[in-house]
């Protein structure tokens, strides 16, 4: 019988696969290079792996996939050739990002450097129509004047066509039948209408993240459909499913429509799996940081849920999709160490990636990055790279750290490569700060989970630094976001905006609009295959006071509306208004602004394998010992234990090195750590045990 549900993550130095047994509940792990060339190779041979072992496809339940593609298409632009339809007079829409739409920490506009334009002036096409902010026609739409204006794009190689039309989110007549002619002047073009990309308010968000759908979807869709077809070649026959930005699945034929929901496909899975096992330890607020090869992300768990935003910078591009509350910056084992015109130290953002890799790869890279720099302080092993896999060549690693830093900036080896790590470590403490101090929060209330093949080398560095008390790190932090898809459920997020004073609509018109929303939601789910009576849909108002250009979701319960459940919405907003920018205005009328719907299945979440503890001393587990460097205490001999024969109960005092497989961890001096029931490694960074 099918028994093993199958998640595949690809990050931009390895492609990480964990398998769960969901009749043992035990997990298998497996990682390969990424494959930059083709992604889908990359996959395929951890699918190889993984059927290595007399498993055949039909023996996989659900199969379950993350992909960097969407966001190295849109930050790399790799994107298709995409041209532009828009309201006749209003081009300039996306060439002028309002004033507030500039990056925090950018006070002179005029100066400020606009986001690119992924669809260029001279591929904007301009239509005469318009629809005012009710949904009434002022201007009809002309077929014969649309066709002659769209000519020019049979005329040119056209990948992909995002149309957006002013108030088409209140009647998207008109760019639905301009979709018609598209595709008549263009019929090998993806066509995307921003009144199903983001049928929402406020003209720039929705314009940008409708070009930057069109812009990825070739891309994309090219590459999930060589995925299918290869993993159909080996005889799987079951529907493919991939992580969306919001920390939920979908299948891939309603991904092929919003392609750009990919973005952070991978973050999202990592976040997802440490908000489930905040939830097993009982830890109800958690930091989720994940070191990768090429960056690092960190977000927010509260009583076991990610925290989500409606919005999200993804590199120069707001996008007005929601998305988990993440911050990602380009640091990772793989960050390109470099000195800059004025003599100043460097890492990141360029990334030697998984091609060639960094210098002690010896597969081509020269130049030194951050996983040089932990070889050459002692931190990693280069004989147990991967488990032995990957043989590390260590004076590579310090060819490369005297050549392009230690010599340049008169620094000994040592000293340079502990420069590198100090500059990460710092760049990766400013990440956490905006989730945490930025936002409010304060990191001594919070536990960090540490993964990623780089994650548990820094996180108790990092940790110290921002004052977080402890650090756990789970039993296979090195594909641990492959196992966050492995606990997801499936969920898609509909938004529409219809702008009426709270007092004023009828409860039945707000149970109505829902009502549609969700007949739409469930028809959608269900052409996908999915059972009816699986799908569960979640409401929310988008709610602001009539003087505010911004709102807050609060949630609406399921069932039948009533005027008399106003006062109770009312409450909810003035209440998460206080908490969120600490004041309410009781005095002010409350405005709806949109209305959102969260459809998902609810899947089985495994439960982890509870340990029986042993004896607090981890001798028997003793691999040998390294000199290792660490700061002000300097070069100092340290024990080296093998994770995989580590029992709970174990302890150990700092400094110590844990090696495993899929990645190392470090504890520094005057650091604790122990091992807990799931066999997590847990660092208490004031030295304090449990």
């Amino acid at each position: 019988m099918a028994r093993y549900r199958v998640g595949i993550d690809i990050g931009g130095t390895f492609t990480d696969l964990c398998v769960l047994d969901e009749q043992t509940g035990e997990f298998m792990n497996r990682k390969v290079s990424t494959t930059p060339r083709d992604l889908a190779q990359g996959v395929m041979q951890a699918v190889e792996g993984f059927l290595s072992g007399g498993r055949t496809a039909e023996d996989v339940t659900l199969l379950f996939h993350a992909s960097t593609v969407a966001t190295n298409a849109l930050l790399e632009q790799k994107g298709g050739n995409t041209w532009l339809v828009i309201t006749e007079g209003y081009s300039g829409v996306y060439e002028t990002p309002e004033l507030s739409e500039v990056r925090l920490g950018s006070y002179n506009y005029l100066a400020y450097p606009k986001p690119r334009l992924l669809a260029p002036p001279r591929q904007t096409v301009q239509i005469r129509e318009r629809v005012d902010f009710q949904g009434k026609v002022l201007t009809p739409l002309d077929d014969a004047d649309a066709r002659a204006r769209l000519q020019r794009l049979g005329a040119s190689e056209v990948d992909a066509v995002a149309i957006c039309f002013l108030f088409s989110f209140m009647n998207p007549e008109h760019e639905q039948r301009v979709r018609a002619l598209v595709q008549e002047a263009a019929p090998n073009a993806r066509v995307y209408i921003s009144s199903e990309t983001l049928p929402q308010i406020r003209e720039y968000p929705r314009l940008v993240t409708t070009v930057a759908n069109a812009y990825v979807a070739p891309i994309v869709v090219r590459y999930i459909e060589d995925l299918e077809r290869a993993l159909a070649a080996r005889g799987f026959r079951h529907r493919l499913y991939v992580m969306l930005s919001t920390g939920g699945c979908l299948t891939t034929g309603i991904l092929k429509r919003i392609p750009v929901s990919m973005i952070e496909s991978g973050p999202a899975a990592g976040a997802l799996a440490a908000a489930y096992l905040g939830r097993l330890t009982g830890a109800p607020r958690i930091i989720s940081f994940d070191m990768g090869g090429t960056t690092a992300k960190a977000g927010i768990i509260e009583n076991g849920e990610p925290r989500t935003v409606s919005r999200f910078q993804a590199g120069e591009w707001l996008l007005g999709i929601p998305s988990l509350d993440l911050v990602e910056i380009g640091s990772g084992g793989g960050s390109i160490a470099w000195i800059d015109r004025s003599g100043m130290l460097k890492v990141g953002p360029h990334s030697a990636g998984a091609d060639p890799g960094p210098a002690c790869y010896q597969q081509g890279g020269l130049e030194p990055t951050v996983t040089d720099a932990d070889v050459v302080l002692g931190w990693l092993n280069p004989e147990y790279f991967l488990g032995g896999e990957v043989a590390l060549n260590a004076g590579a690693a310090r060819e490369a750290v005297r050549t392009h830093v230690a010599e340049p900036l008169e620094l000994d080896v040592t000293a340079a490569a502990d420069g590198i790590i100090q500059i990460v470590n710092s760049q990766m403490v400013e990440a956490l700060r905006l989730v945490t101090v930025s936002r409010g929060e304060d990191p001594r209330e919070f536990t960090m989970v540490a993964f990623g093949g780089a994650g548990p080398v820094h996180a108790a560095a990092l940790a110290e630094e921002l004052k977080v008390p402890r650090v756990m790190v789970p039993l296979a932090p090195g594909v641990f976001s492959a196992m966050g898809l492995l606990v997801s459920d499936l969920k898609r997020d509909h938004v529409h905006t219809h702008v009426n004073d709270l007092r004023e609509v009828p409860a039945t018109q707000i149970q109505a609009r829902f009502e549609q929303m969700e007949a739409a939601a469930r028809e959608e789910l269900s052409s996908e295959g999915i059972a009816a009576d699986l799908i569960t849909c979640d409401r929310a108002l988008d709610l602001r006071y009539s003087i505010q250009k911004y709102e807050l979701p609060v949630p609406v319960a399921a069932g039948s509306l009533s005027d008399a459940q106003k006062p109770e919405w009312r409450e909810r907003f003035d209440q998460r208004h206080e908490q969120t920018f600490g004041t309410r205005a009781p005095d002010q009328s409350v405005e709806i602004v949109s209305y959102r719907l969260t459809a998902s299945v609810k899947l089985p979440k495994p439960d982890l394998p509870v340990y029986t503890p042993g004896t607090a001393d981890p001798s028997a587990a003793l691999k040998g010992r390294r000199k290792a460097y660490f700061g002000a205490a300097g070069w100092v001999e340290t024990p080296v234990y093998d994770r995989m024969q580590l029992a709970t109960g174990h302890r150990f005092a700092g400094p110590t090195i844990i090696e495993q497989p899929d990645c190392t961890i470090v504890v520094h001096p005057g650091q604790n750590a122990w091992v807990d029931r799931f066999k997590n490694v847990i660092i208490e960074i004031g030295g304090g045990q449990v």
